[in-house]
């Protein structure tokens, strides 16, 4: 199979879009494997702990690059409605292709709930927390700002299961445009 070492992150970056597609319990070994480019004996010797460290590692991965391209800017020193602009570039950035899913959705399915839930919430809560921040330095009122927040993922996650639904990147890109004008 592959001769080039790849790193946890690159192998991460790679078994994502298993994980986004069928979930913790649909992503088989095979399609893990496939999708690396590496044996099953392979990614053991990689992950240990089998398809719970291989997508502890995508999470991981995922939370950090939400992290980078769609938190982070919620704290930069910018105006309220750049600091929302730039964080909504970010989210197209982080849901990239023509397709794109959702792996907090994804992994939240069945046993995945269990073993990630906690994860998946702390992160929508960080989420969530920022943009109720960049609100209120707008000069919403805290409950209002908390509101918005909320409304907002609503708005973007629902984006994300109708790309799923219609096949299309469209309703993710409807809903940035609609809450850039947000402030």
């Amino acid at each position: 199979m592959m001769k080039a070492q790849l790193s946890k992150a690159g192998l991460a970056d790679r078994l994502t879009p298993v994980f986004e597609a069928y979930g913790y319990e649909g992503a088989s070994l095979s399609l893990l494997a496939k999708a690396a480019g590496l044996s099953k004996a392979s990614l053991y010797h990689h992950f240990p702990n089998g398809k719970r460290d291989m997508a502890a590692a995508v999470l991981a991965r995922a939370g950090a690059r939400l992290q980078t391209l769609v938190i982070a800017p919620l704290h930069s020193a910018a105006s309220p409605a750049e600091r929302l602009g730039q964080s909504l570039e970010g989210v197209a950035r982080l849901y990239e292709g023509d397709i794109p899913g959702s792996l907090m959705n994804s992994l939240l399915v069945g046993e995945g709930r269990g073993l990630f839930g906690a994860i998946v919430a702390g992160g929508v809560a960080a989420w969530e927390q920022a943009l109720a921040g960049v609100h209120e330095a707008a000069g919403k009122p805290t409950a209002a700002a908390r509101d918005t927040a909320r409304q907002t993922l609503e708005r973007i996650e629902g984006a994300l299961v109708l790309c799923r639904v219609e096949g299309s990147r469209a309703p993710l890109e409807a809903a940035l445009t609609s809450l850039r004008g947000g402030l």
